[in-house]
């Protein structure tokens, strides 16, 4: 039954996009956690990474599907005056927030530990995993293979 799995009743809101963050956050799903998942209104740009080479042709998406199932979906312009509100609101209301973007976009909606809405959640313990091309020793830094993601909220 749904109601028995491990995760069943964690609230998780998944900010995160491209593979280890929605990864993440689907393992909770599949376990129970009621994930809300965040994307800009014009679609995650994981939603068309499935047509970039050197992923195999295909009619549909597969990766997004694997890393979106047990998901409910919500859009939201990070840019926009009214999107803090509205993510202190999913924050208040989660047990965890995943995030993967960088820095620049977390300041937009203040969205790491000690800003507003980490102090505001109703769980003080709130778990914050975080996973970006922003940590001192990230070869995917060096690359710059995710410079497009780095600098989308810049």
């Amino acid at each position: 039954m749904a109601g028995d799995n491990i995760f069943s009743g964690l609230k998780v809101v998944d900010l995160a996009s491209f593979i280890a963050g929605p990864s993440a956050a689907v393992i909770l799903s599949d376990f129970g956690a009621d994930v809300v998942k965040v994307e800009p209104p014009s679609g995650d740009p994981w939603r068309i990474a499935y047509k970039v080479p050197p992923q195999p042709r295909a009619a549909d998406n597969y990766p997004w599907h694997l890393n979106n199932r047990n998901k409910r979906g919500l859009a939201l312009d990070l840019k926009s005056p009214h999107a803090k509100a509205v993510v202190e609101r999913l924050v208040k209301w989660a047990d965890v927030l995943i995030v993967n973007t960088p820095r620049p976009a977390r300041k937009i909606v203040q969205a790491s530990p000690g800003g507003v809405f980490w102090r505001g959640s109703s769980h003080p313990a709130m778990v914050f995993p975080s996973n970006s091309d922003t940590q001192p020793d990230c070869a995917w830094q060096a690359s710059g293979a995710i410079a497009k993601t780095t600098h989308a909220y810049e």
